[in-house]
């Protein structure tokens, strides 16, 4: 055989074993999409009619823990309503044509409150984390599809990967074709309403320790809700928005500066910052909700205010959302910074305090962070 012949069989093998992983690959991404999709689906409550839950949730307040009431009544996109008490606290959010009226007793989001939110999956903060924005985005692709325990459950898992090649997993219970979240959540007791499933039972948990609960008592399909239900209460604030929009994501981040007092005496903690991520994508209006030592807390507010992020949407509409930023100082490192809705504490941060009313300092070299 010919040297040419040789060349030209060798290039004829190397096309079609390209041509057969192009092939699996395909098959995997289109796999990948159908599970995450198919599960998505399943759990999507806000795909019905008109619905109603209650829950008993449950906040750690000093390491102590704090009950209160959820309640949501659903009559569709464009007329809801959703509430949530605990002792010092309330707050309700009415959702009205792509406008959502707020009203709190304080003028910010408690950490804890937060990190409720982010338990339940869902909500108008535009969470990366939120049960229904799991679906790839269009600047992502479905790398593989594995198969593997989560928990002890068996689950398949769909690797996906976006163009700065970042990735993340999205895992399906094999047994339930139910969403499985990793990491922080715990979920269990699929309940059904209607067509669709949803845990009974939601936790968003940091080491080891459950720091919001959410325990469903009653979710249930109805007849339609009165429009009396849905009228805003007095003093309200009112914005553009939507139940479960289009997560933001952030595109530039600048590293705060480790102050130097701090690296010396080798302090180290989780600093969490209310914001506001506007529709340019940019983060306003900030406040402390946990923090560490004023050094690290106006460090943290420096830097964050530089970061700037593709903002949330509605019907591809960029909308203003709220939302705590976390950033991690440790000093072995020597500095490591990782952004979320929530964070990993780390031991020498002081414990967080929830309402004004339960705030003690936790020493003369820290902040409270009751802001």
């Amino acid at each position: 055989m010919s040297i040419i012949m040789k060349l030209h069989l060798s290039a004829v093998v190397f096309l079609l074993v390209c041509s057969v992983f192009g092939i699996a690959s395909n098959n995997q991404s289109q796999e990948g999409k159908d599970l995450i999709e198919k599960a998505a689906e399943k759990m999507s409550i806000f795909a019905l009619p008109y619905f109603e839950m209650k829950g008993n949730v449950r906040i750690d307040n000093q390491g102590k823990p704090l009950d209160g009431t959820y309640l949501l009544l659903w009559n569709g996109p464009d007329q809801w309503r959703e509430e949530i008490n605990f002792p010092g606290y309330t707050e309700i959010q009415l959702g009205s044509k792509g406008v959502v009226f707020l009203k709190r007793n304080v003028d910010f989001m408690p950490l804890r409150i937060n990190q409720l939110r982010t338990a339940l999956g869902y909500g108008t903060a535009g969470n990366s984390v939120s049960m229904m924005s799991l679906t790839p985005r269009s600047d992502e692709t479905i790398k593989r599809v594995k198969d593997r325990k989560v928990n002890g459950t068996k689950v398949k898992c769909a690797e996906i990967a976006d163009q700065d090649k970042h990735t993340r997993e999205v895992c399906v219970d094999a047994s339930t074709g139910t969403l499985v979240r990793e990491g922080a959540f715990l979920d269990k007791d699929m309940m059904p309403v209607g067509p669709k499933l949803f845990p009974r039972f939601l936790s968003y948990v940091q080491g080891g320790k459950p720091l919001a609960e959410v325990q469903v008592a009653e979710l249930k399909t109805t007849e339609q809700f009165p429009s009396a239900a849905f009228v805003p209460p007095a003093g309200s604030l009112s914005r553009p928005g939507c139940m479960n929009p289009s997560p933001f994501r952030l595109v530039h981040k600048v590293s705060p500066q480790y102050p130097e007092e701090e690296r010396r005496s080798h302090v180290e903690g989780t600093v969490a910052v209310y914001t506001w991520i506007g529709v340019d994508g940019k983060p306003r209006d900030f406040r402390i909700v946990s923090g560490v030592t004023p050094g690290l807390n106006a460090a943290s507010i420096d830097g964050v205010q530089q970061w700037r992020y593709d903002p949330a949407t509605c019907n591809g509409t960029p909308v203003e959302v709220e939302t705590v930023l976390t950033v991690n100082y440790a000093c072995g490192n020597p500095f490591r910074q990782r952004m979320s809705t929530c964070s990993l504490l780390s031991p020498s941060t002081p414990r967080t305090c929830i309402f004004p009313r339960f705030c003690k300092i936790a020493s003369a070299s820290r902040n409270s962070d009751c802001g």
